[in-house]
């Protein structure tokens, strides 16, 4: 099947829908969002609806044939699909997800701290919105007080969080008897073709204009990409399945449309 601008169209107003529904059924729940693993569930499935939402309204109102917006925020949909498909296929996904947790807390706090460092030997220690080495060390003394990130250590007191794998060794530490290998494979092939685009180069443009997706492959990779975000908001759905008995609603029959789509 060649995929049309209609098609992509249609397919993420049906993500969104089911995001939607689902969604509705979760906030039944009263789950509590302090708990890290039940937020972090539903974070991504909210994520997935906003994107495929504005991928949605994007199409709907672009006058122009440039597809760099499309470009970036389909990798980021790809960035989540090989993380949530990879912590779904472990036996701990609550310890995975604290790990990836940690990962951003780790290198938030790196990034401020890089601009500590340059405040204080490049700009005088008061350049505006920059952070200093005082003010770094009393966010490190709150983090370790704060009984919200205890899990996120690994060692507390040299001030180490947990670590979890860059995106190219999670793929390269792959098994081929791993469920989900060739999945995550091929979504990282397409995922490093889709860098290039996040930062802007000649090349990138280059690539751009060489691509006329009424005639070549691209929305049929485009709707790929859509099936992944179905993929994500189902896994991250079976964790309120298994601990809060969640029946899942698919008015759009996702399911039987994406077991034979032959994007899987």
């Amino acid at each position: 099947m060649h995929f049309t601008k209609e098609n992509l169209i249609e397919l993420h107003n049906r993500i969104v829908n089911f995001a939607d529904e689902n969604l509705q059924k979760i906030n039944d729940l009263n789950i509590d969002l302090n708990n890290e693993h039940d937020s972090s569930f539903v974070g991504m499935i909210i994520r997935q609806h906003s994107m495929n939402n504005d991928l949605s309204l994007l199409y709907s109102n672009k006058e122009t044939q440039t597809l760099t917006s499309e470009f970036i925020l389909y990798r980021c949909l790809i960035d989540d699909y090989i993380h949530i498909i990879f912590i779904s296929d472990q036996d701990d996904k609550n310890e995975m997800f604290t790990r990836l947790n940690a990962h951003a807390l780790s290198t938030n706090f790196r990034k401020l701290s890089d601009l500590a460092e340059l405040n204080e030997e490049k700009l005088g220690g008061n350049y505006p919105f920059y952070p200093t080495y005082e003010m770094m060390e009393d966010l490190k003394q709150k983090m370790k007080d704060s009984p919200k990130r205890q899990a996120h250590f690994s060692n507390k007191d040299e001030f180490k969080f947990k670590t979890f794998k860059a995106t190219g060794n999670l793929i390269r530490d792959l098994n081929d008897n791993d469920a989900n290998s060739h999945n995550l494979r091929r979504a990282y092939f397409i995922w490093r073709k889709y860098s290039d685009f996040v930062h802007y180069s000649n090349l990138a443009y280059e690539e751009e204009n060489e691509i006329n997706p009424a005639e070549d492959t691209t929305y049929t990779e485009f709707a790929e990409i859509i099936s992944y975000s179905y993929f994500v908001i189902l896994n991250c759905l079976q964790h309120f399945v298994e601990k809060y008995g969640l029946e899942i609603i698919d008015s759009n029959n996702l399911a039987e449309y994406y077991a034979n789509a032959g994007h899987q």
